[in-house]
């Protein structure tokens, strides 16, 4: 292939799509695996910062407050590296553990980076992007809220709600904005 060749193939938007996307998600994944290592960077002698646990206690301050919109009396209980979030007063009250998987970072990172891979305008992208963060942040409150009431009420159906039904949940409304972004948004769809 001489060089010709390659700028042609770069300009096949499909394969630039591709190509941005492999990259962004290799760049993310790695970056990802050593997020949580600045907390030793920016910590100091008299003031800890521990990033996953601030974010699982964010999580579960806002669960719990849609829980107690809904009538039930929550709880968070903060361990040395565990966040639980639990309903007072139930038979099965040992709670919901938040932690760094539960945060939705990593998804947070794979929606962009699509949506920065595909074709769009910039400044479109640029309040699509933090709208499907927001939208899928309140979809993880909710599952979070929904997963504790499962555990105070029937334990027994928590790990098939949690790694199913709410994988199911949470990865349909990403295709969705991802749809959405194709559709309506992207530069592509003003084409046809």
């Amino acid at each position: 292939m001489n060089s010709l060749d390659l700028r042609e193939l770069y300009r096949n938007k499909s394969f630039r799509f591709v190509l941005v996307f492999f990259a962004g998600i290799v760049i993310w994944f790695s970056f990802y695996h050593f997020i949580y290592e600045f907390d030793e960077l920016i910590s100091s002698n008299s003031r800890q910062i521990d990033i996953k646990k601030s974010i699982s206690i964010l999580l579960a301050k806002q669960s719990n407050y849609f829980l107690s919109i809904l009538g039930y009396q929550p709880k968070i209980e903060i361990y040395s590296d565990m966040v639980v979030t639990l309903i007072q007063g139930t038979k099965y009250n040992h709670g919901v553990w938040i932690g760094e998987p539960c945060n939705g970072l990593k998804l947070f990172g794979v929606f962009s980076i699509f949506i920065i891979a595909f074709p769009g305008n910039l400044k479109t992208k640029l309040w699509y992007i933090p709208l499907g963060i927001i939208i899928l942040h309140f979809i993880n409150v909710i599952r979070i809220a929904i997963l504790t009431i499962i555990q105070a009420y029937n334990p027994l159906l928590l790990n098939f709600n949690h790694n199913v039904t709410f994988q199911v949940i949470i990865y349909s409304f990403i295709f969705l904005l991802w749809y959405l972004w194709t559709k309506k948004f992207s530069s592509l769809s003003k084409k046809k």
